[in-house]
């Protein structure tokens, strides 16, 4: 063997051998990895949180609009406007407006009858995730309506 060769032997050995810094590389090599699907689930749970979220204040919002309405025809349209409004302003897509839906469910009928109930029940599909997002809302009518 000559020179070069039995230098860089020795040199191969003494990094093999040395532990220094392999704290830092096991981290790297195993720890990082692993966080990578904890992040993926973050993301994801921050996003539909959000969504949760623009779709409770859609429903609470457009429910005001029908029960401040004078009656029951000019409360679902009332609610429709507003609805498209507020979606509008909170960010939704136009794709997304196309695919809210709502359910009012009466304990009175009429709806806006005095001690009665309405919950509104809106929902859409995400254009991100394609999940339905879903929530409800519910007022109480005044008996001194």
């Amino acid at each position: 063997m000559n020179q070069r060769s039995r230098i860089f032997r020795s040199k191969l050995k003494n990094w093999i051998g040395n532990d220094e810094g392999s704290a830092i590389v096991e981290f790297v090599v195993l720890a990082i990895p692993l966080f990578v699907p904890i992040f993926i689930y973050m993301a994801s749970f921050a996003s539909l949180s959000g969504n949760e979220a623009i779709v409770r204040t859609l429903a609470r919002e457009t429910l005001r609009a029908y029960v401040a309405s004078e009656n029951d025809h000019a409360g679902r349209e009332v609610s429709a406007q507003a609805l498209t409004v507020i979606a509008t302003n909170l960010g939704l897509t136009e794709g997304e407006i196309r695919t809210l839906t709502t359910r009012f469910e009466c304990s009175e009928n009429p709806c806006l009858s005095e001690n009665g109930r309405i919950r509104l029940t809106i929902s859409y599909i995400d254009s991100r995730s394609h999940r339905t997002i879903e929530a409800s809302a519910q007022e109480h009518i005044s008996p001194w309506m």
